[in-house]
């Protein structure tokens, strides 16, 4: 277990990367997976993920820690940070990492396109789809999941929009054996994408949903703001809502537009404690055309505010346009400039 701190600001600072962003331990790490020949690409298992991970650079989180203690400590519990806060309001920036919320989603999608008739069967009415393990089942391998008993996904579609619910799912891993809990999911994602000849857009709205990790076969935790020694790790979003929008404009004079807002809840990977932010794009986030519809990767303009539960706030600023750095902000304080490259990571 991670000790305890008697500074919030500390806890939430350190907190934020392994917490929400894809677990902490080594057998967490993608690299030692090998994903089955089947499974989807945009298929990212969320719980097999180190894409969370944007802020490496340890003088950074001295600054920050600095700032908020005014001293510096050896303490490896502050190795990263702010990497969940980057993740879910980037959404499915297409330069930069997936964030779970999409990863969730993704998996979603894919368990019903692609279901194990042996195990499982897909019910259909009209344009309501539900995934659900067969009477006889208690265990479903589909895809690299496998699928406990209870577990049930249902597909909405409405136009351009689909609704995912997650109800009571329950999985653990048939491709990394080390991963030895299960993971849970609750709760509704409605996704829509439009397409025509002004532009594109493309949007994630979340009322409530839960994420989290526990110890197999047993119960689940109670859910939360409170921490649960249950829960090996947790996250719960409420009031999510992220739109990236294209306007094609005339010839190579068009702009995309990043917007994101919403609240976190969030429990580190075995540590003793959670933490509660909103974060919101006061500045949007534009990008502007270069070509046939396609974007800067750097935006020209934006601003991310996050805050948590004692007001204390972090900024992540464009200051210049299409400059390669941002700017980190601290309670109005400058703290750093950040590459880019490093804040919003790679897309896998």
């Amino acid at each position: 277990m991670k000790k305890k701190t008697t500074l919030f600001g500390i806890a939430f600072i350190s907190g934020l990367l392994s917490a929400c962003g894809g677990g902490g331990g080594s057998s967490d790490s993608p690299s030692s997976v090998t994903t089955p020949p089947n499974v989807p690409n945009d298929s990212i298992s969320p719980e097999l993920s180190d894409e969370f991970v944007p802020f490496k650079d340890q003088p950074v989180l001295d600054k920050i820690r600095d700032t908020i203690n005014g001293n510096t400590s050896n303490d490896t519990d502050y190795n990263v940070a702010l990497g969940h806060m980057i993740a879910e309001p980037f959404g499915d920036y297409p330069y930069g990492r997936t964030a779970r919320l999409v990863q969730i989603y993704n998996l979603g999608i894919n368990s019903i396109k692609y279901p194990n008739v042996l195990c499982a069967e897909v019910t259909k009415t009209d344009a309501v789809k539900t995934l659900k393990l067969k009477e006889n089942k208690d265990n479903c391998v589909i895809l690299d999941k496998t699928y406990r008993k209870g577990s049930s996904i249902t597909q909405t579609v409405n136009g351009n929009t689909i609704t995912l619910t997650f109800n009571n799912v329950r999985y653990g891993s048939n491709v990394d054996f080390n991963l030895k809990d299960d993971y849970l999911i609750s709760g509704t994602i409605i996704h829509s994408k439009t397409k025509d000849a002004s532009g594109a857009s493309e949007t994630y709205k979340i009322d409530q949903l839960e994420f989290q990790r526990v110890a197999e076969n047993s119960t689940a935790p109670a859910s939360g703001a409170g921490f649960n020694e249950d829960s090996k790790e947790y996250l719960q979003v409420l009031n999510y809502s992220y739109s990236l929008a294209d306007d094609y404009g005339n010839g190579t004079n068009g702009s995309r537009t990043l917007k994101s807002q919403g609240t976190i809840i969030g429990q580190p990977y075995l540590a003793d404690f959670r933490y509660k932010f909103d974060f919101n794009t006061t500045t949007p986030f534009k990008m502007d055309e270069t070509v046939l519809n396609n974007y800067e990767h750097l935006p020209v303009e934006g601003t991310l505010k996050i805050t948590d539960h004692y007001n204390q706030v972090i900024e992540v600023k464009q200051n210049q346009p299409k400059s390669l750095k941002a700017t980190v902000y601290f309670n109005g304080s400058e703290i750093t400039d950040l590459l880019w490259s490093t804040i919003i990571g790679d897309k896998k």
